[in-house]
């Protein structure tokens, strides 16, 4: 059984799709609750498997411990974790409001942290548990990513590490999975972005989406093309699964070479 949280669209979903394909009952978290609870039905009618949307938003005291209490009360237990759920903002770090930047540590740090403050007593109870978290490159230096690679996927790699190790003796193994630029509309997702995202707003963003769509390469990337959510997807379900018993407080990136010497 696992949780996917951002689980209503993009990568999320595709993950879940993958963990559901391995044979997993799965629960999709997501703040956009009418959307997770359509893309839950839509994968059940697809593939014949169990799923569960949730809504709510887990940066808030409260919400994480819901969502683990609904998914044990559905499906019995939780085997794996998925912290994918993130708050997609680029822009120049000058340009981020103190707003921005709140919500941005809340829904990117807090959100994770309390899905595993929730999940763990479950985990440890049976002594078995697989946490994902799901992080990005930032060993690179990309522009407009202070916050989004800096704080968010730096963080969750530290978070990572000593979370393993807190737990390394309880059968429970934390990874993290780091991709870099990733075709992220490869699910037809048609809804429109957050404002902060819109190319009428911040005129950057719309060089970045159309890298995106056009299948370039970004800046530093060796293998020619963004990587497919499923080639994402295939390593996070490995790192779920029983089979990676013996991987515990790495970073796995997912990136194309992106940050290869020389």
């Amino acid at each position: 059984m696992a949780i996917v949280t951002g689980g209503a669209q993009g990568l999320g979903r595709v993950i879940a799709k993958r963990l559901a394909q391995e044979g997993a009952k799965v629960v999709l978290a997501d703040i956009q609750g009418d959307r997770v609870k359509r893309t839950a039905a839509q994968l059940q009618d697809e593939l014949g498997s169990p799923f569960l949307g949730i809504g709510g938003d887990l940066s808030v005291p409260g919400v994480a411990d819901d969502v683990a209490r609904q998914a044990v009360d559905a499906f019995g237990k939780i085997d794996t974790l998925v912290n994918n759920a993130a708050y997609l903002v680029r822009m120049p770090f000058l340009d981020f409001t103190e707003e921005l930047m709140q919500r941005h540590v809340a829904w990117n740090l807090w959100s994770p942290l309390r899905m595993c403050r929730a999940v763990l007593p479950y985990m440890l109870d049976k002594k078995y548990g697989r946490i994902v978290n799901i992080g990005g490159e930032h060993r690179i230096g990309t522009p407009m990513h202070t916050l989004l690679a800096g704080v968010k996927s730096g963080g969750i790699e530290g978070v990572t590490a000593t979370l393993a190790a807190d737990y390394l003796t309880e059968g429970i193994r934390v990874n993290c999975v780091s991709p870099a630029g990733m075709e992220t509309l490869a699910d037809g997702d048609p809804d429109p972005l957050p404002r902060e995202q819109d190319p009428a707003v911040y005129p950057e963003q719309a060089a970045w989406q159309e890298w995106v769509r056009s299948g370039q390469a970004g800046p530093g990337s060796r293998i020619g093309r963004p990587a497919h959510p499923t080639e994402v997807a295939t390593v996070v379900a490995f790192l779920g699964s029983h089979e990676a018993s013996y991987m515990t407080g790495q970073t796995l990136h997912v990136n194309g070479g992106s940050a290869m010497m020389g």
